[in-house]
């Protein structure tokens, strides 16, 4: 009498280790992970008032996910970062992103009261096509609010689309986003 199980179902010590040891080398390939933060920057002066722009900071790189959470949580945790150079010159955290070697993305998240408001990944590439369309609806109508003169519907409208792009995590990295998030929240 035979089986109806297939004969790939059972792996042999040997292929689990193959399996293994290929899983690590493409990890590695991956790593280190770099962190970096989107400020608001602008001056506290007041003939400087109207003057405020984006600038990215880099944090610094990381050999695993739970290293990098860790410093851009610690980065943002004072809601400012200083520069030094300039005593006038603010900068706000905004938006936290953690990148892998290969620049696909790792994790994503807002910046709110003092910490990070990680992204969930998206499930599937399904659901990464309706993300994708529905921030680039909210980008649309954020130029529309634009041409309108209505900069702050326009830069909330981006705030928003950036944080639905910060679901888009590379499909190797999304498993594990996904469990890191979820040990977030739960912390």
């Amino acid at each position: 009498m035979t089986s109806p199980i297939s004969q790939t179902a059972f792996r042999g010590p040997g292929n689990n280790l193959v399996g293994g040891v290929l899983a690590h080398l493409r990890l590695a390939d991956r790593l280190p992970l770099r962190v970096s933060c989107r400020y608001l920057a602008f001056w506290d002066d007041p003939a400087l008032d109207q003057l405020c722009i984006n600038r990215e900071v880099d944090l610094g790189t990381y050999g695993d996910l739970a290293a990098a959470m860790t410093a851009a949580r610690k980065a943002v945790a004072s809601g400012h970062l200083d520069v030094g150079r300039d005593a006038a010159l603010r900068l706000v955290p905004q938006f936290v992103t953690i990148f892998d070697a290969e620049h696909g993305l790792v994790l994503a998240g807002e910046v709110q009261m003092g910490g990070a408001q990680w992204c969930t990944p998206v499930d599937s590439d399904a659901e990464a096509r309706r993300v994708v369309n529905e921030a680039c609806g909210l980008r649309a109508k954020a130029r529309a609010a634009t041409d309108a003169d209505d900069p702050a519907s326009a830069a909330a409208l981006l705030t928003r689309a950036q944080a639905l792009e910060g679901r888009l995590v590379d499909p190797f990295w999304r498993d594990l986003a996904a469990a890191a998030v979820d040990l977030a929240l739960a912390a």
